[in-house]
């Protein structure tokens, strides 16, 4: 069976989407499938082809204005009118590039299986793609509807896809990497170190994190903000934990064994964005045994995941005792994640390929 999976982003890019798909392809690749990953060159200088980890990647020249909306280009559809594969699983509704593909597939002579993985959260991060959602919304439950399969990586994503499309979809929840178990949580004694790991964009509320450092600070505690990742609002974060006199540490993206290392190293990971489907980061935290606290609604994804704090993110004083009492009590925490392992409840990628055949595929 051959399968083809379209994304607007596919390693070297970085962020959640590249690497769900990009593990999704490679462990399909593992299990003797023939899989090609059809992609966009935003910035036009990636190889137009290439053998990625045994998945054949296809790039195409594509337009995202404001890191925005993925528009593929004439040779990008031209390609889609010939394509011949059994599964057709598209990635992303928030792109333009999503209802194009189905649009242009269904109507091939060999019709392959359409799986979409919309990768829902509400609306659009900016002002202009919240004006755009808008219009583009009844757009896009059309496509849509036009699928066989959908597929959710959340009981929350599930729920916005049934209340805003009217549709039902597939629970598989997204995976971790197998070297994330080589990693036990491990922070420091003398100060409490605050962790956001992915894009550094306004609707993350970084801000929020910083907020709470400072008010940790007034209790006299040594307090350090590490943000890992890059985007549109780093320079204003920087900006603001400057202003508020607060440590902040601002590695960018770091190679995967460094990344995992900082994260152990973290008291907890804080994520108070307000549009999540599934965050990964915050899957690897509790895989590792990092303490996180993460906002509700989509924060509901890890109840009952043992050191899941799931808060109001408006909330600061209740998230301020959170982190204080973990700060205080990390040996008796410690004993309890290692009695509790998440183990089963955080499955790896091969798994997630596994459950992806025989729900989506098959």
């Amino acid at each position: 069976m051959k399968i083809v999976l379209v994304s607007h982003a596919f390693p070297p890019y970085t962020g959640g989407l590249s690497y769900v798909v990009e593990n999704i392809s490679v462990n399909l690749v593992k299990k003797g499938f023939e899989v090609e990953v059809v992609t966009l060159d935003i910035d036009k200088g990636l190889p137009r082809y290439e053998d990625y980890k045994g998945v054949q990647v296809k790039r195409f020249k594509g337009y995202a204005p404001d890191g925005c909306y993925y528009i593929p280009s004439i040779e990008f559809i031209k390609y889609l009118k010939n394509l011949e594969t059994d599964i057709l699983h598209v990635h992303n509704i928030g792109s333009v590039l999503t209802p194009m593909t189905i649009h242009i597939v269904r109507r091939i002579r060999r019709r392959p299986k359409i799986v979409v993985t919309p990768h829902h959260h509400e609306s659009g991060s900016k002002w202009h793609t919240r004006i755009a959602w808008l219009i583009y919304k009844p757009l896009a439950r059309h496509y849509l509807h036009k699928a066989d399969v959908l597929h959710a990586v959340s009981e929350y994503e599930a729920s916005l896809i049934k209340r805003d499309f009217k549709l039902e979809a597939i629970v598989i929840p997204n995976g971790v990497s197998e070297d994330v178990f080589y990693y036990k949580w491990d922070p420091p004694k003398d100060e409490i170190v605050l962790t956001y790991a992915g894009r550094v964009e306004k609707y993350k509320r970084i801000d929020l994190v910083l907020k709470i450092a400072s008010e940790l600070t007034k209790f006299g505690l040594d307090v350090r903000v590490k943000v890992i990742g890059e985007g549109s609002d780093l320079l204003r974060i920087r900006r603001i934990a400057r202003e508020m006199k607060i440590k902040l540490e601002t590695p960018g993206f770091l190679p995967r064994e460094e990344y995992l290392k900082e994260l152990s190293k973290s008291t907890v990971l804080i994520n108070l964005s307000d549009y999540e489907a599934y965050s990964i980061v915050t899957a690897e935290a509790l895989a590792i045994g990092v303490p996180v606290v993460i906002a509700e609604p989509w924060g509901m994804t890890f109840k009952n995941i043992v050191g899941a704090y799931i808060v109001d993110k408006k909330d600061i004083r209740k998230i301020i005792d959170i982190i204080v009492k973990i700060y205080n009590n990390i040996s008796s925490y410690k004993d309890h994640v290692h009695q509790n392992s998440n183990n089963e409840k955080i499955i790896s990628w091969s798994d997630v390929a596994d459950r992806i055949i025989q729900k989506l595929y098959y």
